[in-house]
């Protein structure tokens, strides 16, 4: 069986949707959490396709924003799986 955590690796960073939502953005892909458009929550085989399943939203990576407060190197993808 696949690991979906996998796509969450340590290299991860926490973004938001101008302010919105919740991703991790990976040099390789972006793990949409929770969608800026329609605050539902991905489960974590559809997040893996960075494509909100429930309204279909495809961020932009230009509306990309690091979370506030976080330095980006300091939290672990893992956390976010809880």
């Amino acid at each position: 069986m696949d690991d979906d955590t996998a796509t969450l690796t340590t290299s991860s960073h926490p973004v938001t949707f101008r302010g919105r939502g919740l991703g991790l953005r990976s040099s390789e892909r972006l793990t949409l959490l929770v969608c800026p458009l329609c605050s539902q929550r991905n489960g974590e085989r559809m997040a893996a396709f960075g494509t909100c399943v429930w309204c279909g939203y495809e961020p932009s990576r230009r509306d990309e924003e690091p979370v506030a407060g976080e330095p980006s190197s300091s939290r672990k993808a893992s956390n976010f799986n809880k």
